[in-house]
């Protein structure tokens, strides 16, 4: 059964909708709604504008962590034991492949167990999610999945609108509670902090509107006006990433002949719309003395710098690629062996990431195993065409829609690392899941008889709970060793009164998941800090910055192993930090008598980046 909602029928000159055909209804719909249980897991990670240090996003993440586990728990209690028995195709099939390489990469690096302990938990539970959406979706019970998914991710774009739109317009409202303190003067951040984060965001929001708006035939005036004001917002980001996602949204719009034509014009209009946008900012803020932030974006690009230094440190990365081709430097292993290696040109600022996930694979995991991953997701799209061309409309528009916002977050990754945050990650999974699971699949003849499916029935139903009740577990342990580690930095968040500092730090080092922002501050307060030397491994794999490697050089020092202090200390210089200054100021002073010269001034020994591991 198919239906159109916007067929061109012309009363007055204009289009109006059809309401002349059913709505497609969700066989075996269950009877509890999981809409706010999608709001919670999705919705309200993008809305939390409080944070504690030393992680400004970390309840966001947790909460969308914990949110998805508990949607995903009770969605395995209430459904049939005949979802549990719904063949997986090999879309779905390819990307819980890539997956398992994913985790199998994360199990054999060396960095701290710890610190690869909620990557591995991130990935299970998206690997459940996407499978649990795909098999609700091969039985038909988008509304077990999909229609909350979007539904959320509207709501967080239509609140985040309002976020925006204080933060540029009315920023002394914003008290960091509701609305996060803005940044930059003429530029919303959302209550991520991150402008292209939100832009992706509110992407996603416009998408989700297209296909609720669609399906349940909504005005098309409701449609212009919801899209027309997450695009302004767009605008309000004034992100380069944002451009280039509304670009790929009027891109829909032209190549989708599934869409009704008057939501295909609609798409087409939100390009114009937007440049509109950007010059009326500039124009208004400029008249209130504020410079819109896009027009200092703009400058950059038209002078060469079109990614903000990402250039760099892609040409980093690709040097670490072609140095480490076979297995790669190890999960959670690159801002120490990028921070580590000679770089005279590097950008100033200390990355923990390449801002492109492709390098990322195979800087972290090598060229074999990043194009095994690759290719399997690769393959998985490949194979989901079909989905994209089905006969009924409503089945390829929901194809469509989930691939447009696979393909923005997937560009997002091109030069960031969204996927590194649950509340994209999440997401991105239940949309891969939607999309593999529209995928035409014939059952085995087995699981067609009674028997077949009386054996299969409730195969899935325990690893889809176990993962859901572990999910809320761990979101619950890691916020309480979270709340260790931030009394460290906040003392007033004790319950009581507050313990020494030494303490507190203690207190916090034996936390699995956070102890190394102890570490950090253990080893970065010390007088003395080669004495604290077996302490300095969680936080350099964690990112290493000025007040650390001055630490750790000064620690290699006290050990008498003066070429790796040397190293350290002439890999800190390319940095060209002003907090490094005091540290330098020796090599400028006149030389005394006949002394050696201070380790930071002797001329850089230029190690291998692994010898300056830690424990060698």
């Amino acid at each position: 059964m198919s239906w159109n909602c916007f067929q061109p029928s012309i009363v007055q000159g204009t289009w109006q909708p059809r309401y002349d055909q059913p709505l497609m209804t969700s066989p075996d719909h269950p009877p509890v709604s999981f809409l706010p249980l999608a709001l919670l897991a999705v919705a309200l990670p993008f809305l939390i504008a409080g944070s504690m240090p030393p992680t400004s996003t970390y309840f966001n993440q947790v909460v969308a962590f914990g949110g998805c586990g508990v949607w995903l728990l009770v969605w395995a209690l209430t459904a049939r034991p005949s979802l549990s028995s719904q063949p997986s195709s090999g879309a779905t099939k390819l990307l819980l492949v890539a997956g398992a390489l994913l985790v199998a990469a994360i199990l054999t690096s060396s960095t701290p167990w710890g610190q690869r302990l909620a990557p591995l938990a991130c990935l299970v539970l998206a690997g459940a999610l996407v499978h649990a959406t795909a098999a609700a979706t091969r039985a038909g019970r988008i509304d077990d999945w999909v229609t909350p998914l979007m539904t959320a991710l509207l709501v967080a774009g239509l609140l985040s609108v309002v976020v925006g739109v204080v933060q540029v317009f009315r920023p002394e409202l914003a008290d960091g509670r509701l609305i996060s303190f803005p940044t930059i003067a003429g530029r919303a951040i959302g209550n991520m902090r991150q402008p292209n984060q939100l832009s992706t965001l509110l992407l996603w929001a416009a998408a989700a509107a297209v296909w609720l708006g669609v399906r349940e035939r909504q005005p098309l005036a409701v449609l212009a006006a919801v899209l027309s004001v997450l695009v302004f917002s767009v605008a309000l980001t004034a992100s380069r990433t944002g451009l280039v996602g509304v670009v790929l949204l009027a891109l829909w719009g032209a190549v989708d002949r599934r869409l009704p034509s008057p939501v295909r014009w609609l798409l087409l209009a939100m390009l114009p719309l937007y440049a509109l946008s950007w010059w009326g900012l500039e124009q208004w803020l400029s008249a209130h003395g504020v410079m819109f932030y896009g027009e200092d974006q703009l400058k950059k690009t038209l002078h060469g710098d079109p990614s903000s230094s990402r250039g760099k440190i892609w040409s980093n990365t690709w040097d670490m690629v072609r140095t480490h081709p076979w297995t790669g430097v190890g999960f959670g292993a690159y801002n120490f062996i990028w921070s580590m290696t000679p770089f005279p040109g590097r950008p100033v600022a200390f990355y923990d990431h390449s801002h492109n996930a492709v390098l990322q694979l195979a800087v972290e995991s090598g060229v074999p195993m990043a194009v095994a991953i690759l290719g399997c997701v690769l393959v998985a799209l490949w194979m989901s065409r079909s989905a994209l061309q089905q006969a009924d409309d409503d089945t390829a528009r929901g194809a469509r829609a989930a691939l447009f916002m696979l393909v923005m977050v997937g560009v997002h990754s091109l030069l960031e690392y969204p996927l590194w945050y649950v509340y994209f990650l999440l997401p991105a999974a239940l949309l891969a899941g939607w999309l593999t699971g529209l995928v035409p699949v014939r059952p085995p003849a087995e699981a067609t008889s009674a028997g077949g499916v009386s054996r299969l029935a409730g195969a899935w139903r325990p690893v889809w709970c176990a993962t859901g009740a572990l999910a809320m577990a761990g979101s619950l342990w890691s916020t309480v060793e979270y709340g260790s580690v931030a009394i460290i930095f906040e003392p007033d968040l004790a319950w009581s009164e507050p313990a020494p500092l030494a303490e507190r730090i203690a207190e916090g080092q034996r936390s699995v998941l956070w102890g190394h922002h102890a570490d950090y501050a253990a080893v970065t307060m010390a007088p003395e800090p080669e004495k604290v030397f077996d302490q300095f491994e969680r936080p350099l794999y964690h990112l290493a910055d000025t007040r650390l490697l001055i630490a750790y050089a000064r620690a290699l020092q006290g050990r008498g192993e003066t070429a790796r202090a040397a190293h350290v200390a002439a890999r800190l210089r390319e940095f060209h930090n002003p907090v490094s200054a005091d540290f330098f100021a020796v090599c400028d002073a006149p030389p005394a008598a006949p002394t050696p010269a201070p380790f930071q001034c002797l001329p850089d020994p230029a190690l291998p980046a692994e010898a300056l591991r830690p424990k060698p």
